[in-house]
């Protein structure tokens, strides 16, 4: 999450109010036969959209704002979802493992997670992957250049139906562009030799605009397509009014489709949907 001056003066009044998650009006998107459908979204800790997280609510509190959560991947029946900000177990979230109480409540039986942030006692929240098919293999990291909080990422090569399939999600740092930008770099290293075909989900907490866009760092060094990245609209992060959630995806995947999810209230961010064809 990235959150602008103007945002903390205009936004504010609204952001306080707290609210939980809600469900849009309307059934899911059909897809084609073949297509295989991903989902991003930055759980923004299990909150919805109250404003701060350090104020402890009691578990249930985040179950319910978690179960609509799992009615909107249950609607729109994505094969893999993508989730940063997302709890493995904190004292001011409810003290459970947000990740796998969602993966049970939207049928999703494949589970990838990486705790960025563990203060034993207190903090254990990060990068997660779920999906259906098999999971072939897994893994995560921090970033060695970091921020405030720490960000890193999650990547798993999964078996769906007869397609084999790498998918990262990731998070970047939302308070430095500099930070921003070596991490971009890192991951882009990292991710060198990954097999294809290939997505990359998560929060940027970036545009793709700008001289030094680690979306587009990301997505040149590793010969990824981002749908319409110079629109602007819709917003994936609206208080702050910008598109901050990106999906990128290797040549030899068809980019059917994408959608953000304007009329769901999940978090602070919306999810972002695409459909995508094996080539």
């Amino acid at each position: 999450m990235t959150i602008s001056r103007r945002t903390l003066l205009h936004g504010l009044p609204a952001l306080a109010l707290g609210c939980g998650a809600r469900i849009g009006r309307g059934p899911g998107r059909r897809r084609e036969d073949g297509v295989l459908r991903v989902l991003t979204l930055n759980l923004a800790h299990g909150r919805a959209r109250a404003w701060t997280q350090s104020r402890a609510r009691k578990a249930g509190w985040y179950r319910n704002n978690l179960d609509v959560v799992a009615r909107v991947l249950e609607r729109e029946a994505p094969d893999v979802v993508a989730l940063q900000e997302a709890e493995l177990g904190s004292r001011w979230a409810g003290m459970f493992d947000h990740v796998a109480y969602l993966a049970e409540r939207a049928k999703l039986r494949v589970i990838a997670a990486t705790p960025h942030v563990v203060a034993r006692g207190r903090f254990r929240y990060g990068t997660a992957l779920l999906g259906i098919g098999d999971a072939l293999e897994t893994g995560g990291d921090d970033f060695r250049t970091q921020g405030r909080w720490d960000k890193g990422y999650t990547w798993a090569r999964l078996r769906i139906g007869t397609v084999e399939l790498t998918v990262v999600s990731l998070h970047l740092d939302f308070m430095s562009a500099a930070v921003r930008d070596a991490q971009a770099e890192e991951l882009a290293a990292h991710l060198a030799d990954a097999k294809r075909p290939f997505v990359v989900l998560g929060d940027f907490n970036a545009t793709w605009h700008g001289p030094n866009s680690p979306v587009q760092t990301v997505a040149r060094r590793l010969g990824l397509a981002a749908s319409e990245p110079d629109r602007r609209r819709p917003h994936t992060f609206p208080f702050g009014r910008r598109r901050l959630d990106w999906i990128l995806v290797s040549p030899d995947l068809e980019l059917v489709e994408q959608r953000v999810l304007v009329d769901d209230r999940l978090s602070d961010h919306r999810a972002v949907i695409a459909d995508l064809r094996p080539a």
